[in-house]
């Protein structure tokens, strides 16, 4: 759990407003607890970083806020339809989706998209991807350290 928040972290640090980061995986594979991680590193408090799986959506003010979606419950792109695509995108905040196949077709072109999965009981792989010129550079800045747990 240790590495996926560390490595959160460093993603963190990499992000910029406007940066969109995909999560799939299982349940159990660690979403949240990276995108804790995530939360430290933008300078926001990681206790506050709640799985927002019942409310679909949560905001984290900072200096770069933080939109953090729950697709579990979705589902697809038609029922994600209904959410403000504006807001979840938006070029000032950082957006940060759990179960992103959900959202197929929606995502921007250029997003980081992390998998993650189960190695064994204790631990967890991430591979991470990029599909345009600013996802890759931060794949690029975090990929030299791939978590482990």
């Amino acid at each position: 759990m240790e590495e996926t928040q560390a490595f959160g972290e460093k993603l963190g640090r990499a992000l910029r407003a406007g940066d969109v980061v995909a999560l799939h995986g299982e349940l159990g594979t660690g979403k949240t607890t990276l995108i804790q991680g995530l939360a430290r590193g933008l300078g926001l408090g990681a206790d506050a970083v709640k799985s927002p799986t019942f409310v679909l959506m949560r905001e984290y003010p900072g200096a770069v806020p933080l939109i953090h979606i729950d697709g579990y419950r979705l589902e697809g792109a038609p029922s994600v339809a209904w959410l403000d695509l504006d807001l979840m995108f938006s070029p000032q905040k950082i957006t940060v989706i759990e179960w992103a196949e959900r959202f197929e077709g929606l995502l921007p072109e250029d997003a980081v998209t992390l998998q993650l999965a189960h190695v064994s009981a204790n631990r967890r792989r991430i591979t991470v991807s990029g599909t345009g010129l600013r996802s890759r550079d931060v794949m690029t800045k975090v990929s030299s350290d791939a978590a482990r747990d």
